[in-house]
C-alpha cells in the first residue's frame, strides 16, 4: 500500500509561536509514523527538515488559495491540513472550493478567535461559510472553548473535535544543552528561575497586551521583594509592539539584572520550560497554549490566567490581577516539590494521535476513492 501523502499548510518556525511549532511538530510525527509529508509555508520558507518533511513557501494573496492547489496537484497530496485563527470566509470558502477542484480532501484547524473577533457575516457570507464548513469531514478545535465558538457560528456539531494542538517536545539531554551559553549562566545564578515568553508582543482589539508581558512584569516585580533566590526569564524572539515593550521595562527597572528578557530565537523553545521551576502564561485571551502543554508535560508547574479553560494541573490567578498571580507564584515557589508531583499526576493529551489518525484514514478513503474514479474513467473511454 503506497504512503499516505498529508500537506500542511500553515506557518513553520521562525518566527516561533504555538501555531508554528504546532505545524512542525505535527508534520515531523506524521513523517514518522510513515507519511510523506509536506508543508506550504505562510512564512515563506523553502527548505528539506531533518525529518525529511520537505517546506514549500505559500504567500499570501488573493490567488493563494490557487497556487495551493497547485501545489498539492503536483505533489500528489491525498490531504490537506490548514491551520487558522478564527474561521474567516474569504479563507475557508476559496480553500474549500481548491481542493474540491484537485481532487484533496481538506481538514481544518482552529487555533483560536483570540487575534481578531469572528465578524458579522451577511446573509450569503454566512451561508457560503456554513455550506463549506458541511463539505469538511473534520474540523479540530484547540479547546472546547473554540469548539463552541464554532458551532455558534453554525459549523455543524458533527464536524468539531475538540483536541489539544500538541505534540510531546524531546527534552535535550542534560535539559540545558541547547541553550546559550549567555542563558544557562543567567539560569544558574539563581537557586529558582521563572518563564514566560511570547513570540512577538502584540496588541487586544482594546489596546491592551495580548501576551502580559506587563503582567509577567509586574508579578515579578512583587515577588521578587519577597523572595531574592528567584531570577525571571522572558524568551521573546521578535519584538513586535515596540511601545508596549517599552512600557513594561519601565515599570520594572528595580529587578535590574533579575529580569532577562532574551531576544533571540531558541533551538527549541520547550528547553527554556524544561530548565524553569515555574512557566508563566498570563495572556489575556487565548487557545490551547502549546507552551503550557509543554511545560505540563515536562513535569514544570505552570501558572497562568484564567482567561479559558486550562489543563489540569494548571495553577490560575485572575486575568490582569498581577497582585493574585504573585500571590499564587509564591505558592508555587514555596511548595514547589508538591506542585512538581502534581503536574506529574497530571493526564498528556493525545491531540497528536487524534489528529494523525484522522488524517491518515481520510488519506486511506481517498486513495480508494481515486482508484475507483480512475476505474470508472478507464471504463469510459475504452467504449
Amino acid at each position: 500500500m503506497s504512503r499516505p501523502r498529508i500537506a500542511q499548510i500553515g506557518p513553520w518556525p521562525s518566527p516561533w509561536g504555538g501555531i508554528s511549532v504546532y505545524v512542525q511538530s505535527l508534520s515531523r510525527y506524521l513523517a514518522d509514523q510513515g507519511a510523506d509529508v509536506i508543508v506550504l509555508d505562510t512564512q515563506n520558507h523553502e527548505l528539506v527538515d531533518e525529518s525529511g518533511v520537505h517546506v514549500l513557501p505559500l504567500p499570501s494573496g488573493r490567488d493563494q488559495s490557487l497556487r495551493a492547489a497547485r501545489l498539492l496537484a503536483a505533489h500528489r497530496c491525498d490531504v490537506a491540513h490548514l491551520h487558522l485563527i478564527g474561521f474567516p470566509w474569504k479563507a475557508v470558502v476559496p480553500f474549500v472550493l481548491a481542493c474540491q477542484s484537485v481532487g484533496v480532501t481538506l481538514v481544518v484547524s482552529v487555533h483560536s478567535f483570540r487575534v481578531e473577533s469572528q465578524p458579522e457575516l451577511n446573509a450569503w457570507q454566512g451561508a457560503l461559510l456554513r455550506g463549506a464548513a458541511r463539505s469538511l469531514p473534520q474540523i479540530f478545535a484547540s479547546g472546547e472553548h473554540v469548539a463552541d465558538r464554532l458551532i455558534n457560528h453554525g459549523v455543524p456539531k458533527s464536524r468539531v473535535q475538540a483536541v489539544a494542538p500538541f505534540v510531546p517536545p524531546i527534552p535535550a539531554e542534560p535539559l540545558d544543552a541547547r541553550l546559550p551559553e549567555h542563558l544557562r549562566q543567567f539560569c544558574s545564578r539563581y537557586q529558582h528561575v521563572v518563564a514566560a515568553g511570547a513570540a512577538a508582543l502584540t496588541r487586544t482589539a482594546e489596546g491592551q497586551d495580548l501576551y502580559g508581558f506587563d503582567i509577567f512584569t509586574e508579578v515579578a516585580n512583587k515577588v521578587a521583594k519577597v523572595r531574592q533566590d528567584v531570577g525571571f526569564v522572558f524568551q521573546l524572539p521578535r519584538l513586535g509592539d515596540e511601545a508596549l515593550f517599552k512600557a513594561a521595562m519601565q515599570q520594572c527597572r528595580s529587578l535590574g539584572e533579575r529580569l532577562f528578557v532574551h531576544r533571540e530565537p531558541l533551538e527549541e523553545g520547550s528547553d527554556l520550560w524544561a530548565v524553569a521551576d515555574v512557566f508563566v502564561r498570563p495572556t489575556r485571551s487565548d487557545g490551547d497554549s502549546v507552551s503550557i502543554r509543554e511545560s505540563l508535560s515536562l513535569g514544570t508547574p505552570c501558572l497562568a490566567s484564567d482567561v479559558v479553560n486550562r489543563p489540569t494541573g494548571t495553577t490560575l490567578f485572575r486575568s490582569g490581577d498581577s497582585a493574585d498571580g504573585a500571590k499564587e507564584l509564591l505558592g508555587l515557589l514555596d511548595n514547589l516539590q508538591a506542585a512538581q508531583e502534581v503536574v506529574r499526576a497530571a493526564p498528556q493529551p493525545q491531540g497528536a494521535a487524534t489528529v494523525g489518525g484522522t488524517l491518515r484514514s481520510l488519506a486511506t478513503e481517498t486513495h480508494t476513492l481515486q482508484r475507483a474514479r480512475q476505474s470508472i474513467t478507464r471504463a469510459l473511454w475504452a467504449r
